[in-house]
């Protein structure tokens, strides 16, 4: 205990009150009380507006998805959506998961699903309580460390979550070997329901160190569209201090550059300190059939590739349906196309649509809770990927489904 006091009074770090037990080691970057949330001032006020405020899954069952430990504060994302303004108290344990005594701190839930928590000396796992005495706590989760000086990667990728009967082997390999082209070097995903075969591709691309997964259990048979705002904030966290600049986009949606001296990372570099969000429109292609079950070949399965065969495209709505590409730190509440809330002093920037846009592939085959496909009208021509690009993304293709699937025929 003598060694860790000298070490806060060398780092300069506060104290307090709380306390740690010696038994458990603490890592340097694990010295740090504080007693504030960054920008809570602004928060409580969007509280006070009800920014972000959503009134619906009454049901759920509350559940901590991930605890994300920061330099200066900690977020902790949670299963309901109800709560937005609500007290909550932050609590705090040990490598052993002992409760650090005279630890606790009381927070609110904001932004929707998230407790913004402070930091404490010594803790490697987070809850949560209603009640400031923690009878009724919710289980601990261990701090996921993001406390970094410089974001690991220039460009992360929020992938939406995965649901559904439907088998995505093939759509989910073909979405990572695109963005892969354009230097995505982390991929985040969020699974709800994910049938085996598919997970084999997943878990691949784990292996590889390329994508991190949240798993979401959750008491609700039937799945919607409200379920992604789960996905969209948890997601937010995760990427945090990870990834420099973070793409929010679907398994469907593709992003392309139409300007072969400008790469994504140089206009992304090229962008003002103070841009926290760049938009771009979407073009939606006609999905007339779903992938295939199972691998057989690797023909059928470039005969299958959604860039090579699907063309029939609508015309742009323009802004209609656009998709981000954003700066974590640099805004505060996400929707399902952009963000929502962005700090003092941060702009958006609209990126015209010949210098990049999003291919998004809607199947209209069958009707969902979210429209039938949202292709209109009967004005479609036929586009496709520049030469150079699909030759690429089909050899990248090929290869990572070779790899995963020859050996499981």
């Amino acid at each position: 205990m003598f060694l860790i006091v000298i070490s806060l009074a060398i780092f300069g770090i506060s104290k307090q009150s709380s306390s740690f037990n010696s038994t458990c080691p603490v890592e340097y970057w694990n010295l740090i009380n504080t007693d504030s949330i960054p920008n809570g001032d602004i928060h409580a006020e969007w509280m006070r507006q009800n920014w972000s405020r959503r009134d619906n899954m009454f049901q759920s069952e509350l559940r901590l998805l991930n605890g994300y430990l920061y330099a200066d504060f900690i977020a902790v994302t949670t299963t309901v959506q109800y709560k937005t303004g609500k007290p909550a108290f932050c609590r705090y344990f040990d490598c052993n998961q002992r409760e650090i005594s005279n630890s606790t701190w009381q927070s609110s839930f904001f932004p929707l699903n998230t407790v913004y928590c402070v930091r404490r000396a010594g803790a490697k796992f987070v809850s949560i309580s209603f009640e400031e005495d923690g009878f009724y706590a919710k289980p601990a989760v261990p701090l996921m460390f993001r406390a970094f000086e410089e974001p690991i990667h220039e460009i992360g990728m929020c992938v939406g979550p995965f649901y559904g009967p439907e088998k995505r082997w093939l759509t989910l390999i073909e979405f990572v070997e695109h963005m892969r082209i354009y230097e995505v070097s982390m991929f985040y995903f969020t699974i709800f329901d994910m049938d085996g075969y598919s997970r084999l591709a997943l878990d691949e691309y784990e292996r590889q160190g390329l994508a991190e997964t949240t798993v979401i259990q959750t008491e609700y048979t039937q799945l919607d569209w409200m379920f992604h705002l789960i996905q969209l904030h948890d997601c937010f966290h995760r990427s945090r201090s990870h990834s420099q600049w973070v793409i929010n986009a679907d398994i469907d949606e593709r992003f392309v550059m139409f300007h072969p001296d400008l790469t994504l990372i140089q206009l992304l570099k090229s962008q003002h300190h103070n841009v926290g969000e760049l938009n771009f429109q979407a073009r939606r292609i006609q999905k007339t059939q779903n992938s295939p079950e199972k691998y057989t070949n690797l023909l059928e399965t470039i005969d299958n590739l959604e860039a090579l065969k699907f063309l029939k495209t609508a015309m742009t709505r323009i802004w209609e349906s656009s998709k981000s590409i954003y700066r974590p730190e640099k805004v505060a509440v996400q929707t399902y196309h952009h963000t929502h809330l962005q700090y003092p002093g941060v702009f958006v920037k609209n990126i015209p649509r010949d210098v990049a846009m999003f291919r998004h592939y809607r199947v209209t085959t069958v009707r969902n809770s979210i429209g039938n496909g949202w292709v209109y009208g009967d004005n479609f021509t036929d586009t496709g990927l520049e030469p150079e690009l699909e030759k690429l993304l089909v050899h990248k293709v090929a290869n990572m489904v070779e790899h995963v699937y020859e050996l499981s025929k």
